[in-house]
């Protein structure tokens, strides 16, 4: 088989632009330090990591979500610290009240400062977070949660708590368990269940009385102290909830951590390039780059018209 001098060149030359379009490619991921610059480079490659990028972003969405979630509950939690301080609060001023020195003047002294704690309490059942959402309305909406009425204090939300799951923490408190849902009988299983702010009304009413008897007032006073107690357990009982959804935000957080870590890692072992293979592998194609020049250099040499005086 014969080969003519065009044939020659035709072959140098493509060995050439081969070896050139290595050389420029292997430099654009030095450059870059991917080794996928596009899908065509390594498709399986690419498509491994733009699903780790997927649940990156799917895990960066999760925990800013948690995070809003985590800033309302730290809010629930410092409201119930606060109303828990209210409460003892009112109990002291109770346990006051059945001094029994005291006056009818005394004791209405003592009621109008109840008053304005109980109107503080009722304020701080009714906060926001951040967004201007309730931090005690339950399933409902975003209207206010709590309402007075012409009957009393009224529950404006849906009863009932969130689930946390393995993302995410409620955002919102159940304020029907909270607020709502104090034994009108402490002690008794059969007892009645109305609000802590009904209860507090009657005890302020029968403390500022001034036809009530020595011992009408001990028995408002004894009632007032069991139905405090009790909603004051309600009220730290939540709190405890509220910090251990906080407490599960932390372990959330270090596990989403972890797997961010991990994608990442995963997406730059698909895509990231080993600079020192890299390096190699660019100077040998360089090499191969000279020679083919130098080949061809010698190719253009085997033409008979050298050799024609």
């Amino acid at each position: 088989m014969r080969l003519g001098s065009a044939n020659s060149y035709d072959n140098s030359l493509k060995n050439i632009a081969l070896r050139q379009a290595d050389l420029s490619s292997q430099q654009e991921k030095l450059t870059s330090g991917k080794k996928i610059n596009r899908p065509s480079d390594d498709p399986t490659g690419a498509s491994q990591a733009e699903r780790s990028l997927t649940r990156m972003a799917r895990i960066a969405t999760d925990q800013r979500a948690l995070e809003v979630q985590s800033s309302a509950i730290t809010l629930a939690e410092s409201a119930l610290g606060d109303a828990t301080s209210l409460v003892q609060g009112l109990r002291d001023l109770v346990v006051s009240a059945g001094n029994g020195t005291y006056t009818a003047t005394d004791r209405a002294t003592i009621a109008m400062q109840m008053q304005g704690l109980r109107d503080q309490l009722f304020t701080i059942a009714n906060r926001t977070d951040a967004n201007n959402k309730p931090l005690f309305g339950g399933l409902g909406s975003d209207a206010i949660p709590f309402s007075e009425t012409a009957g009393g204090v009224v529950f404006n939300g849906l009863p009932g708590q969130a689930s946390s799951t393995d993302t995410t923490v409620p955002g919102v408190m159940d304020g029907q368990a909270i607020w709502m849902s104090v034994a009108t009988d402490p002690g008794n299983p059969a007892s009645t269940k109305t609000n802590l702010f009904k209860l507090l009304d009657d005890a302020i009413t029968g403390i500022k009385s001034t036809t009530a008897t020595g011992t009408a007032i001990s028995q408002t006073v004894s009632l007032a102290l069991s139905q405090i107690d009790d909603g004051l357990d309600q009220i730290q009982s939540a709190r405890g909830q509220a910090g251990a959804w906080l407490n599960q935000v932390d372990s959330i957080s270090s596990t989403q951590q972890g797997r961010i870590l991990s994608l990442a890692a995963e997406k730059s072992r698909a895509e990231d390039i080993d600079m020192v293979t890299g390096i190699s592998d660019f100077q040998k194609m360089q090499t191969g780059y000279q020679a083919a020049l130098q080949s061809y250099a010698q190719v253009q040499k085997l033409s008979l018209f050298n050799y024609i005086s």
